[in-house]
Formats: structure tokens, C-alpha cells, sequence
């Protein structure tokens, strides 16, 4: 629990799936929150009902704010803000979904970014600041950044170049930063609980409405999951571990089954017949878009690549969340996904 008189957080993004996670776990920890989010005004009233739900402690109004943020508009957040109390900022906030202009991807997801440093590097009191990317900057390909839009579209490859912009930045600003990469962020280890379809809940609603007559990929491929809640506890201890600053972690289980596995094991559960034949994505990718059944750019995650992940297996134990880590309750988070 937290105590110093300067002990508020900012968050950006907090209105999705990791930030409605997070902000209760950092409110919880003793936190005041800053919850940034779009059309705040709108979404104000609901987020803090969903908040005061999840938190364990009893919950306190007046020590969350929610304010109003905009990618297109980074500059006007800490207009209203008190800089001296702020700490930390955790920057989730991106523009995510298929089909994204490139143009506008590169303009909201990188330099937006890189805008949003050069103010936090400006608040007196900052002890950290907390970058949200993706497991796959892992395997991020050697390619220039008009190669990278071409070959990965709009969302990836501008998360991709997000990340290598955040570090050269960083550097520049001598600003202290920890890097975490979750995975597929499933729903809540304890109660399936979620807000999002995009991503690995796309594969079970076209399962579910068979429109997923062969599986991406072949016997080997992984798309490794990740509960929300060990994602939000990790992000929210790891602000007590100076040892993290400059560092990056990768949030996955790595004994999630490979997909072939993963598709049986949810068909069987919903009681439907799992997909028997694979086919590469190389092939998939030179399809006509009409005859997929989801966006061609989700494609890029389908991979064998396999991934370290003791480092942060080494602090999930030191911060006595471990035990959150695997992937204990798929079905209850699969049944949350059908109902959608």
C-alpha cells in the first residue's frame, strides 16, 4: 500500500479491457487514478459503477478522476491535471482494430506517443512510466516502416514502430519506462469476466457460427493467452520494483496448447465440432478478403514462435501473483465470448 503524499496515477486508455482492470487493482494498492479515456463525459457514470465493483477495498469516490483524452488531442490532457501529484503514467491508450488507415494508425499510435513523452517527462515528481505494447514486438520483421504498414497493416506495424519510437524516445529524455507485452488478454482468471471480441474471441464466434471450416497455420502454431487480471496486477506491482525500470516483460502463459489443441479443447466445450484441416498462412494471406472469415491483417499473429518469459515469471513470484499467470479458467471465458 502506498502512502507517500505524491501517489497519483495516470492512466490513458482506461476505459479498455486492461484499463478497467487496472484501474481498481491501483486503487486498491492505496493509488489515486487518473482515468483518461475518449467521450468521458459519456462513459464517466458507467466506469466508475464497473470500478466500484471490481475494487476489493471499500471504494472511494473522490480518489478517481476521470478525464477526458484524445490521441488526435495529446496535448490538451495535463491542461487540468496536478503534474506535482502524478507519479506514474501507464500509457494503454491506441487505436485498435483491423483496417485502420495507415496514415491515421501512425499519427494516433506513434506520434501521439511520442507527443505524450515529452509531457510526462515533465512532471516533477514521475517515478515510472508504464508502456503498454504487444507480445509480437518480439518477432517484429527487419523492415523499413512503409514495408512494415504494406506487409502487416495499419494496427501492427504501428504498434510495432510505437515501440521502437517509445525506447529511442525514452533515451532522449532520460525518461524511466518498463515495457509490458501481453498477449491474447483473455478474460478474468477467477470469473471469465471480459469486454472484448477482437482478437483470439474472434476465432470462437466464427467457430461458434461455423464460419471456421479450416484452421490457420498448421499442428505447431501458438497464440499464447493471458488472463486480464494477471496483466493488471503485474502492471500495477511492478511500479514497486525498481529493478523493472528500462526493463520489458512478456505476459503470457507459455503452455498455452497450440492452437489446433486450444480450437478442440473450445469446441468441446461449447459441443461443436472443431476444424480438422489447416491450411499456412501464406496461402490464407493470398486469398481474396471475401473469402476469409475475419480481417487478413489478424493473420500475423498466427505464428510458431515461442517466447522467454522468465523474467517475468521471476517477478510474478516475487510479487506473490504467480499462481495467476496459467490459464486456469478458458471455459468460463469462452462462454462469456459466445454470449456476445
Amino acid at each position: 500500500m502506498k502512502t507517500e503524499e505524491a501517489n497519483t496515477i495516470l492512466v490513458t486508455g482506461a476505459n479498455g479491457l486492461i484499463g478497467r482492470w487496472l484501474v481498481p487493482v491501483l486503487l486498491d494498492r492505496g493509488y489515486q487514478v487518473i482515468a483518461a479515456m475518449r467521450q468521458s463525459r459519456h462513459r464517466a457514470e458507467e466506469f466508475q459503477v464497473w470500478v466500484q465493483q471490481h475494487t476489493r477495498m471499500p471504494f472511494q469516490a473522490e480518489r478517481l478522476q476521470i478525464c477526458e483524452f484524445s490521441l488526435e488531442q495529446v496535448e490538451s490532457l495535463f491542461q487540468s491535471l496536478p503534474e506535482h501529484e502524478i507519479v506514474a503514467v501507464y500509457h494503454l491508450a491506441a487505436a485498435y482494430h483491423w483496417g485502420l488507415d495507415k496514415q491515421y494508425a501512425h499519427r494516433v499510435n506513434v506520434e501521439a506517443s511520442e507527443r505524450l513523452m515529452e509531457q510526462v517527462a515533465t512532471l516533477p515528481n514521475l517515478k515510472r512510466f508504464i508502456w503498454i505494447g504487444g507480445y509480437r514486438v518480439a518477432q517484429a520483421p527487419n523492415l523499413s516502416p512503409q514495408k512494415l504498414y504494406q506487409t502487416l497493416g495499419g494496427y501492427e506495424a504501428s504498434k510495432l514502430l510505437a515501440h521502437q519510437h517509445m525506447k529511442h524516445k525514452a533515451a532522449q529524455l532520460n525518461l524511466p519506462w518498463t515495457a509490458l507485452h501481453p498477449s491474447a488478454v483473455i478474460g478474468d482468471s477467477q470469473t471469465g469476466e471480459t469486454i472484448q471480441l477482437v482478437g483470439i474471441g474472434e476465432l470462437i464466434k466464427q467457430l461458434q457460427q461455423k464460419k471456421l471450416p479450416v484452421l490457420p497455420g498448421n499442428s505447431n502454431t501458438l497464440v499464447p493467452l493471458v488472463h486480464v487480471d494477471f496483466v493488471a496486477e503485474f502492471a500495477a506491482r511492478i511500479l514497486e520494483h525498481e529493478e523493472a525500470i528500462h526493463q520489458e516483460y512478456w505476459l503470457l502463459d507459455d503452455n498455452t496448447p497450440a492452437l489446433p489443441a486450444l480450437i478442440e479443447r473450445i469446441a468441446s466445450h461449447l459441443s461443436l465440432k472443431p476444424p480438422r484441416l489447416h491450411m499456412p498462412v501464406w496461402i490464407l494471406k493470398r486469398l481474396p478478403a471475401f473469402m476469409l472469415p475475419g480481417s487478413k491483417e489478424s493473420l500475423s499473429f498466427i505464428a510458431e514462435d515461442r517466447y522467454n518469459i522468465e523474467s517475468t515469471l521471476h517477478q510474478a513470484r516475487k510479487m506473490g501473483i504467480d499462481h495467476l499467470l496459467p490459464i486456469n479458467n478458458l471455459e468460463a471465458w469462452v462462454d462469456q465470448i459466445a454470449a456476445m
